[in-house]
This record gives structure tokens, C-alpha cells and sequence, in this order.
């Protein structure tokens, strides 16, 4: 057996001990190729922080955070974990904000070391209504030279060509945005909210109904149509429930059974389910052909959300419930003419928006 020598000894003693070890040859690393494909290098003056490369990278070697408390998004590539892919060069929205170089390395002696890292820091720009991350002020700065002219027409972009794009705290909360808030950085939410609502104006999106104007609810709709309820038993044959419907000209009757709402009988059930079968209606109950299970609303049910019910279940009509009591009952034409009316203010209110007349 061949001994090993001094050496060898020392050169096994060395990678031991210390970090992952390679002999030199012949005398350093092989210079790469000109056109290699290495690791990637942020150009800081190109670079606009938009984040793409971050978006793209296969390895999530490249991560983008935003410091909302330093009002900066940092990105930062991973040598690490970088493949040397050139997605983050190739899509890159201004085609040298990052670049691959011909560097490159085989192992990392210390990942968590400096150059193990590529980092950028952009000013980040937020919302000043409610604090959202809008961009990055140079990612803004490079829309706007893209643009033209037609960046004057957002203000975020006209605040940028002023120079007047700071980042800044979000301002004192407020209970209504206003209309002087058209001049200041806003995100996407809130800019719609700005333009439909000030303090002039009655509109208001969802979120601000305590504030704008009350959306029409269930009760609203009984108050003007009634509170009567014309019902029919589960036992009674469908030629009894059509005399009923037609005594009291209505198109619906809610079938009732011990006391408790089961289903719903109307004129569309009778068509399909016995004329089109051919079935007797003198001799046919109601609870064979009604539509069950019915689905109730509540007195503050909006006329919306009872419309997206309706729309989901396909029912035409909803009996309402107030304190486990059946209290009413409405139809889709009912809050079909209540959604008409809200909507024929909203428009009444943007026409004034529009021609000044809050001014």
C-alpha cells in the first residue's frame, strides 16, 4: 500500500477545516468566454424597480421587497440560487436595467458574504389617501417619457413631470376623499374613488355606504308595494292555486305547509311542469310541481344583494323574514324597479358631476 504524502496530507487537512476547497489551476480561474452567460448585474441608472425580473426569475433567485417604513423596494439576486437563465435581462421593460455578465462561480465559499449578492434600492412612491404602493419613482419617471404628451393626462404622471413626486406619509385619515385629492398621488382605488366622489357629491363606492347614499334594501321595496302575502297549502291541487293567482292578480304564490314557507307555486311552473306533461291540474298537488327549497332575505337585505341571489338561484321571488316571522315578499320586478331608480340618481348625479353644477 502506497502511503500518501505531505501533500496530500496537507491539501486534505485544509479542505477539512476549512471552506469547500478547490486546488488552483494552473494558476487561477479559467477566464471565461466574452459572450458567456454569467451572473446578473443591476445597472442602477437604467434599472426602474419595477420588478419584472423578479416576476420571471425560474429559480426565485431574484426577490423584490418593499420597506414601506424607508418608503424603498429593494431587489436582490442570490448568486446562490441564480442559474444564469438570462430571463431577468431578456425581460427587463428597458432592456439594460439588469444585464447578465461573464462572471460566474462554482461554488460559493460564504453565501451569506457580500458578493454572494446584487442589490438595488428604488424610491418607492404610496398612496397619500391610504398609504397602497403606487411604483417606483423612476418605473413612473420612464412611463411618462414613453407617453409623451399623453402622461399630462394622469396625475400621478403630471406630478412626476413637475418634479413634485415625493414620498410621503399617508395624510390624516379621513372619513370622505374629496375633490382636491385629484392633485395629489393616488392608487388605482382610490383615483376612482376621487373622481366619482367629493365632498359635493352623494356618490359612494361600497365600502362607503355609511358615508354616501344608502342603497335601497328590502324594507324600502315592502313600504312601497305592501306587506301582503298571498300563499297557498302544499295540499291543494294546482287548478285551486291558479284560482287564487288569478282572484288576486298575481303571478306567484308561496306554498306553505304547518306554518313554514316550503316552496313557491307560479305561472312558469304550471306551463312546464303540468301543461307541457300533460298533467291533470284538477288532480295534481302543488307540492309535486313547486319550486323548492325557497330562499329568504332579510328587512336590510340590499336590492343588490338580492339580485345576485336571485341571479345564483334562479328564483323570481323571495319571501322575507324578520325576527323568524314571514313579513313580506318580494319579486325580481320589484327589485328590478329599485335598482332602476338607484341607478337613474347615480347617473342624475355623475351628469351634475360632469357639467359643474356642485361648483
Amino acid at each position: 500500500m502506497q502511503l500518501p504524502k505531505l501533500r496530500e496530507i496537507k491539501e486534505a487537512l485544509t479542505s477539512f477545516f476549512s471552506a469547500p476547497y478547490t486546488t488552483k489551476y494552473p494558476a487561477g480561474p479559467a477566464a471565461s468566454f466574452p459572450s458567456y452567460r454569467g451572473f446578473p448585474k443591476y445597472d442602477k441608472d437604467n434599472c426602474v424597480g419595477c420588478g419584472t425580473c423578479a416576476q420571471v426569475c425560474p429559480s426565485l433567485a431574484i426577490q423584490a421587497n418593499d420597506d414601506l417604513g424607508a418608503k424603498v423596494r429593494r431587489l436582490r439576486v442570490d448568486y446562490g440560487s441564480c442559474i444564469q437563465c438570462g430571463q431577468c435581462e431578456e425581460k427587463c421593460i428597458t432592456g439594460k436595467g439588469i444585464v447578465n455578465t461573464n462572471a460566474y462561480s462554482l461554488s460559493l465559499a460564504d453565501v451569506s458574504a457580500p458578493e454572494a449578492f446584487e442589490r438595488v434600492e428604488k424610491e418607492l412612491v404610496v398612496c397619500e389617501c391610504c398609504g397602497a404602493v403606487i411604483g417606483c419613482r423612476d418605473h413612473l419617471l420612464w412611463i411618462k417619457e414613453r407617453l409623451g404628451a399623453k402622461a399630462y393626462g394622469h396625475p400621478n404622471l403630471l406630478l412626476a413631470t413637475q418634479r413634485l413626486l415625493t414620498t410621503v406619509d399617508p395624510s390624516e385619515p379621513k372619513s370622505r376623499l374629496r375633490r382636491e385629492d385629484q392633485i395629489k398621488d393616488a392608487c388605482a382605488k382610490c383615483r376612482q374613488t376621487i373622481v366619482t366622489l367629493d365632498e359635493f357629491s352623494d356618490l359612494a363606492p361600497r365600502d362607503l355606504q355609511k358615508e354616501g347614499k344608502k342603497m335601497a334594501n328590502v324594507k324600502e321595496m315592502l313600504e312601497g308595494k305592501g306587506y301582503e302575502i298571498w300563499t297557498t297549502s302544499s295540499d291543494a291541487t294546482v287548478f285551486e292555486a291558479l284560482r287564487a293567482m288569478a282572484e288576486k292578480n298575481v303571478g306567484a304564490l308561496l306554498v306553505m305547509e304547518a306554518g313554514n314557507a316550503v316552496g313557491m307555486f307560479s305561472e312558469r311552473d304550471y306551463a312546464r311542469k303540468v301543461v307541457l306533461k300533460e298533467i291533470s291540474s284538477h288532480n295534481t298537488p302543488v307540492r309535486e310541481v313547486m319550486a323548492s327549497p325557497v330562499y329568504c332575505v332579510k328587512p336590510e337585505t340590499t336590492a343588490e344583494e338580492c339580485m345576485v341571489l336571485i341571479t345564483e338561484k334562479k328564483f323570481r321571488h323571495l319571501p322575507v323574514i324578520s325576527g323568524g316571522k314571514l313579513v313580506g315578499l318580494i319579486s325580481i320586478g320589484d327589485v328590478v324597479k329599485s335598482l332602476i331608480e338607484e341607478h337613474k340618481v347615480t347617473i342624475e348625479q355623475l351628469q351634475d358631476y360632469i357639467m359643474g353644477r356642485y361648483l
